[in-house]
């Protein structure tokens, strides 16, 4: 990443809402390791928008099985 970059930030309670889970949640798998890229700074969480997307479309499934037609 490159300094000076215009990053948008989320709070966490925002980041909970869009995915329809619960902070709780979210804070579970931040600590797991398994949830969206986030910036922790002292004691404040925030989450890049662009890394949100990312963390989205990498758990988009299509087909979970393809039909067969006999």
């Amino acid at each position: 990443m490159r300094l000076g970059m215009s990053l948008k930030f989320l709070k966490p309670k925002e980041v909970a809402d869009y995915l329809q889970i619960t902070t709780r949640t979210l804070a579970n798998k931040r600590a797991l390791g398994n949830g969206p890229p986030f910036l922790r700074t002292e004691r404040t969480i925030r989450y890049p928008i662009s890394g949100l997307d990312r963390y989205v479309n990498s758990h988009m499934h299509h087909n979970a099985r393809k039909k067969r037609y006999e």
